[in-house]
């Protein structure tokens, strides 16, 4: 499946797990660990369980995403 665009989801933070890896689940109930960026690791001081992120997601592997920003 290369080739193939990250799949964008937002769900809710429910853990956080160092270093910068982040327990999330998405509206239809599914969970997934999401990874912050290198641009982002300032942010994950600021980032707590309850809080809005947005993600992407590999369409080869539902398990692991990658956060793009805090919605807040």
């Amino acid at each position: 499946m290369p080739g193939q665009p990250a799949i964008q989801a937002r769900g809710i933070v429910r853990e956080h797990r160092p270093p910068a890896t982040f327990l999330v689940e998405l509206a239809n109930g599914h969970r997934l660990f999401a990874r912050v960026t290198s641009r982002q690791r300032e942010k994950v001081p600021g980032i707590r369980p309850g809080d809005e992120v947005s993600l992407e997601i590999s369409p080869a592997d539902f398990s692991n995403g990658v956060l793009v920003f805090e919605n807040k």
